[in-house]
């Protein structure tokens, strides 16, 4: 308890004063027994303090009490901060804040029960020196909840900044394999609280906007990490044992584009063994991601087992340039405007005559008319399989020129 005394407020009587000096131990084990049997600790806020901290603080409130009293003076701020220690305490133990004021206002009742005792058979006991001592009673626990709550409060903002912090390097320290033994990393990983998974999969998530709403955001499955790496760039570990991971990660990027209306895509590497596989899997990842916005610009997920063979391919850009000049050469050599190439893409992608002058909105017969010259300038039926599968390989080669 602390005192909300000022100037202006009578002082207690001394032989009051020198009456709850002389009770002090007593007093105090008796508020911290209160405490302990009627304050509900419950699974919610964690294991209780220990009882010696509870008498502790109980004495504590005591000192504060009897020293503000006898000065008549408000508590000062580092009394004040004394008192406020189990507030502290709970914050860094993650535990809530609440037991701890109820633990308070619990003490305050037996103290002021405690003082109508002992001056049950005072001559100075007369009602305006009892409401003096209520004033100071219940003041002070006003005052001492106040900074319970702005200690815990407080210390509560340091503890999980510094978690933050720490979960941050773990997460950097397994994207760059920067960690000495995996046992190193385990260790890393219990001192923040944090279980890893056996394996992951890196996911690489880009936006064109701000990423701290969607980090934000992020609803990741237990054992996931998660750390933004720039201004726009989300990366996930997703724990690779998981039912279906890969569905998971189209459903979190799906939720991501309709709930945050986000411009977002996602680049997923592949499984590689245990935690050091990881930053294996962070590099194809970026892969993915740079190499699927070439290729497929409007798709959601991109897997780097899916683009590995364009990658292959592009370690070579001289013999890319040759096998798209070998197939669309007279084709982006006549096509100044890009139309011709356009349509082709458009026929490829949608199968029909029908359905590509749908995607380009043109009349059907435009279609058909850009047909003739593209088959004119490469030579060949489209509809045959294997010049279309050529045709294909051939412009999605020429996105990453």
């Amino acid at each position: 308890m602390g005192a909300m005394a000022t100037r202006s407020t009578p002082r207690l009587p001394a032989p009051l004063l020198e009456e709850l000096a002389r009770r002090r131990p007593g007093l105090a084990r008796h508020m911290a027994r209160a405490v302990v049997t009627l304050v509900r600790w419950d699974d919610s806020t964690g294991a209780p303090p220990r009882r010696e901290a509870i008498e502790r603080a109980c004495e504590a409130g005591i000192d504060l009490f009897l020293a503000t009293a006898r000065e008549g003076r408000p508590a000062t701020h580092r009394e004040l901060r004394e008192v406020a220690q189990l507030g502290i305490l709970q914050a860094r133990s993650s535990h809530s804040v609440e037991p701890v004021l109820a633990a308070y206002r619990i003490a305050a009742r037996v103290a002021w029960n405690a003082i109508l005792r002992a001056w049950r058979d005072h001559p100075d006991a007369n009602p305006e020196a009892l409401v003096v001592t209520a004033n100071y009673v219940f003041g002070a626990l006003d005052q001492v909840a106040a900074q319970v709550t702005r200690t815990y409060v407080h210390a509560r903002e340091q503890h999980l900044l510094r978690g933050v912090r720490a979960r941050t390097r773990l997460l950097h320290s397994l994207i760059s394999d920067t960690f000495d033994t995996e046992l190193a990393i385990q260790k890393q990983a219990l001192a923040v609280n944090v279980q890893l998974a056996p394996t992951y999969l890196a996911l690489v998530i880009k936006s064109d906007d701000p990423v701290e709403g969607i980090l934000a955001g992020l609803e990741l499955p237990p054992r996931a990490l998660a750390d933004a790496t720039d201004p726009h760039t989300v990366v996930v570990l997703w724990p690779a044992d998981r039912p279906a991971p890969e569905e998971e990660v189209l459903g979190l990027l799906t939720d991501l584009r309709r709930r945050q209306r986000a411009r977002v895509r996602g680049g997923l590497g592949g499984e590689h063994p245990g935690l050091r596989g990881i930053s294996r899997s962070y590099l194809e990842a970026q892969q993915a991601v740079e190499v699927g916005r070439k290729l497929r610009p409007e798709a959601l997920l991109h897997h780097h087992d899916e683009i590995a063979p364009y990658l292959l391919l592009a370690q070579n850009p001289m013999v890319v340039e040759r096998y798209v000049d070998h197939v669309l050469g007279p084709l982006m050599r006549a096509d100044g405007r890009g139309a011709l190439l356009e349509t082709l893409e458009a026929v490829l992608t949608r199968g029909t005559v029908k359905d590509a002058a749908a995607a380009l909105r043109l009349h059907r017969h435009t279609v058909l008319y850009r047909m003739d010259k593209l088959r004119e300038l490469l030579g060949g039926d489209l509809s045959d399989p294997q010049r279309r599968q050529r045709l294909q390989l051939a412009l999605d080669l020429r996105r990453l020129l």
